[in-house]
């Protein structure tokens, strides 16, 4: 698939019209990484976001695991698998609060993504504002459905805590 056709796929850009779409494009960079890179770490500060053109990437977080008596370690959990089928875009995040990444992404397999630099999408944001507001509120709407996942998550885990606990 060409790389305007996946942007219009993308969810946060598939309300927007021929011409913005194109604008779009004009601001992401190809990027190939070859299976087993990381292309982000959990805790370092990000400044871009990713739409998978090609390939699986999995999302992980850092986990404090109990191993033995008094002992702890430190393990990767993959919370998620991302492919380019899915017209997924990641690291969004740090396009709006430039804070440390929440999770690592690894590529499961060999990658190409489509990278936009924090600074040319807000750019593009302030120039052409009712582009922006489209562009926004599909990234409000993101983080809210991931935001309500997360909750239910948490609500699962602490469920099964305290069945575990009261047993």
């Amino acid at each position: 698939m060409n790389p305007l056709e996946i942007i219009k796929e993308t969810f946060i850009f598939n309300n927007l019209d021929e011409q913005e779409a194109v604008d779009i494009l004009k601001i992401t960079k190809e990027k190939k990484f070859p299976k087993g890179e990381t292309i982000m770490q959990e805790g370092e500060e990000g400044d871009s976001m990713y739409i998978v053109a090609d390939g699986d990437v999995e999302v992980s977080k850092t986990l404090t695991m109990k191993a033995g008596e008094g002992n702890f370690t430190k393990g990767e959990k993959i919370l998620k698998r991302f492919k380019a089928a899915d017209s997924v875009v990641f690291g969004e995040i740090a396009v709006i609060d430039r804070e440390n990444r929440s999770a690592s992404v690894v590529t499961a397999t060999d990658c190409v993504l489509l990278e936009i630099k924090r600074e040319d999408l807000l750019d593009l944001i302030e120039n052409r504002p009712q582009m922006g507001i489209k562009i926004l509120k599909r990234i409000a709407e993101l983080l809210a459905s991931r935001l309500r996942h997360s909750s239910q998550d948490v609500i699962r885990l602490t469920t099964a805590l305290s069945i575990a606990l009261s047993s």
